[in-house]
Order: C-alpha cells, then sequence, then structure tokens
C-alpha cells in the first residue's frame, strides 16, 4: 500500500496475525524505540513522525505483536444498522428504537440508515459514563448502609 492509496478502512481483524506477523511487529517496536528522538518524534528518511502518529503505529504494533487483531477506521466511516448494532453489541431491533428516540443520530441513503463511526463512540462513551456514574452510585449507598 503507498501513501497516496485512499484506504478508507482496513479490517486485520478477520485472521491472527501468523507467528513471523507478530515477531516482526515485536521487532518494529523494539527499532522504534531504540531510534525515537527524545522529543517521542522519528527521523525516517527525509521525513519526521510526529509523537502522536509514533503513538498510533507503536499502538497497532503492540497489539499484533500480542497476536491479537486489530481494525482501523476513520471516523467519518458510515455503517448499516446491523453493523452498528454489532459495534454496540445491541440487537438490531434495540438500535433502531435508540435511532427513532434521536438517541443516535443517523443519514439516509435511499431507504437504508447509516451512521457514522464517530457518533456510535460517542454514545457509547456517553453509555459507559452512564453506567460508571450508577455503578459509584450504588458503592455509596452500600457504604453508607
Amino acid at each position: 500500500m503507498t501513501a497516496s492509496s485512499n484506504v478508507t478502512s482496513m479490517d486485520l481483524g478477520n485472521t491472527l496475525p501468523t507467528p513471523e506477523e507478530i515477531n516482526s511487529a515485536a521487532d518494529a517496536l523494539t527499532a522504534i524505540e531504540n531510534t525515537l528522538n527524545g522529543d517521542r518524534s522519528l527521523d525516517i528518511g527525509d521525513a519526521t513522525l510526529s509523537a502522536s502518529l509514533v503513538g498510533l503505529i507503536t499502538d497497532v504494533l503492540s497489539i499484533v505483536a500480542r497476536g491479537e487483531t486489530v481494525t482501523i477506521a476513520p471516523l467519518s466511516r458510515r455503517m448499516t444498522t446491523q453493523e452498528a448494532a454489532d459495534f454496540l453489541n445491541v440487537s438490531r431491533p434495540h438500535l433502531i428504537k435508540l435511532i427513532d428516540q434521536k438517541l443516535l443520530p443517523c443519514e439516509m441513503t435511499g431507504t437504508h440508515r447509516r451512521l457514522a463511526l464517530k457518533d456510535l463512540l460517542a454514545y457509547k462513551a456517553k453509555r459507559s459514563e452512564g453506567r460508571k456514574a450508577a455503578l459509584q452510585e450504588m458503592q455509596d449507598i452500600a457504604e453508607d448502609l
């Protein structure tokens, strides 16, 4: 894949990394760590990767080095209702209710609903915060007893 290729998403989650890929990722992590600049940037030929880009690359390499799979997608990616339901670990009918209740925005493409990954991530974070708050409230009540 060249830098000029137009990648909209990459799913490496269908297959586990091979032992060679695991070793290669681990070796690459070591090489990166040994050649980082003082500000955690990385010089590659005539280019310099910022510390945040180095962090992203090392995160991906760390996942592969552990033998796990990874999916990379832009926040603008549009998902079908079934993909979105699977992502949120809810049923498709429940997802449709969330859309109808205006808890999740969607766009219509003809007669089909499409949801932005960024909106799903925001909803998931909000749901997680709500769960944490409820758990904290239960802990506070338990301590008062």
